[in-house]
């Protein structure tokens, strides 16, 4: 008998992280030369994408590409898959601020390593940040893209600002996923080289017990109980 998997993403979710992950690439890539104009890489980036028109119809193509995964995201779990936005297991709980302390304690070697459930607090941070980085974004790129329809209804220091937000948000967005969140999913010894399951969407029982064990406690329970009770 094989080693059991778990089903962690379903084809819906993988799905749309593939294109999260397709659009986020585009925009990094095309939006990182407007950045930083004066550096080295900048033109020759541009060029490969094509010129700088070519460059500005991807950024928005991809900009608009993931805004709308977003929105079906939204109206996907609430109005389709009918999930209660209240009893979500991705909302930060009590015991998420308990697992932060427990694992800053772990690292001084003063706790032992905390005990997850479906999602610890690492997984809702990435989360609720690409979340708040969508709105920030999807609000401010609009007003960048049409900024003189934009000036008719608002101050030009606000579209100065939406600039700067744009930007720097960006390249915070940039930074956290290429450094923290590969870290956690890919870079981590526990790991290395990457974590399948956003390739296949499942779990290794190794993995559940290392990563989820009051999940994985809480789901071999209750398939012993349908053993007991088929």
């Amino acid at each position: 008998m094989g080693e059991i998997e778990f089903k962690r993403f379903t084809f819906n979710q993988l799905a749309q992280h593939w294109i999260m992950i397709l659009t986020f690439m585009l925009l990094v890539v095309s939006g990182m030369p407007v950045k930083f104009p004066d550096a080295w890489w900048s033109p020759i980036i541009i060029n490969l994408l094509g010129g700088f028109e070519m460059r500005t119809h991807i950024h928005h193509y991809a900009g608009w590409g993931l805004v709308f995964l977003g929105i079906y995201h939204i109206v996907f779990h609430i109005f389709i898959n009918k999930e209660s936005i209240f009893n979500s297991d991705l909302w930060p709980k009590p015991k998420d601020v308990k697992d932060f302390w427990q694992t800053i304690m772990f690292y001084f070697g003063k706790a032992e390593h905390p005990r997850y459930s479906r999602y610890s607090w690492k997984e809702k941070f990435d989360y609720w940040g690409a979340f708040w980085g969508m709105v920030m974004l999807g609000v401010t790129g609009p007003i960048l893209m049409y900024p003189f329809i934009a000036m008719e209804y608002l101050p030009y220091s606000y579209v100065h600002l939406a600039a700067l937000i744009h930007t720097d948000e960006a390249l915070l967005a940039t930074l956290f996923i290429f450094i923290v969140h590969w870290w956690n999913v890919h870079y981590s010894p526990e790991v290395f080289p990457m974590s399948r399951a956003w390739l296949t969407g499942n779990l290794s029982e190794e993995q559940m017990k290392h990563e989820h064990p009051l999940e994985y406690e809480e789901v071999m329970r209750q398939m012993r109980e349908k053993e007991k009770n088929p």
